[in-house]
């Protein structure tokens, strides 16, 4: 079964670890993003992964109509952010956040990420942007208007 740049996959061949197609290679080959790590794999080293569970699908939906009741709309995906803040962290130290940080973030149906690298030396937001511009998963990314030490990815 071929998989697309963005799907969810099941790498068998990395203890049953889910990740996702970050790219596709000609010789039928892909390349998988599984936590910070990534890996090319062959077609047959990945499976689709398991539908969420009876349970989960049934939490998920209690939750929901909990919010309704209380007044408060579903966030949807074309509005959700999510946040992650590296201060404090070595470059390499950060990069591994912030892979972990997209993945859930796209996981999770976010359309974008705050990411707050600060100031300081730049090396963070030089090798934030570097990342980012390697990434097929991500549309865009800016600086914020008000604060330099502030990055916006858009998916």
């Amino acid at each position: 079964m071929p998989w697309t740049i963005g799907a969810d996959v099941v790498v068998r061949s990395f203890g049953g670890k889910r990740g996702t197609v970050v790219d596709v290679g000609h010789d039928g080959r892909y390349r998988v993003r599984v936590d910070a790590a990534t890996m090319w794999c062959r077609e047959d080293q990945l499976a689709d992964p398991p539908a969420p569970s009876r349970t989960a699908a049934r939490r998920a939906r209690t939750s929901r109509d909990a919010n309704r009741q209380h007044g408060e709309e579903p966030a949807s995906a074309t509005t959700s952010t999510a946040r992650v803040d590296l201060h404090g962290l070595s470059v390499d130290e950060a990069m591994a956040r912030v892979m972990a940080e997209i993945d859930r973030a796209l996981q999770q149906g976010a359309s974008r990420l705050e990411v707050i690298h600060g100031k300081g030396s730049g090396r963070i937001k030089a090798a934030l942007h570097r990342l980012l511009t390697s990434l097929p998963v991500v549309a865009s990314f800016q600086l914020d208007e008000g604060n330099p030490g502030v990055t916006w990815v858009h998916f």
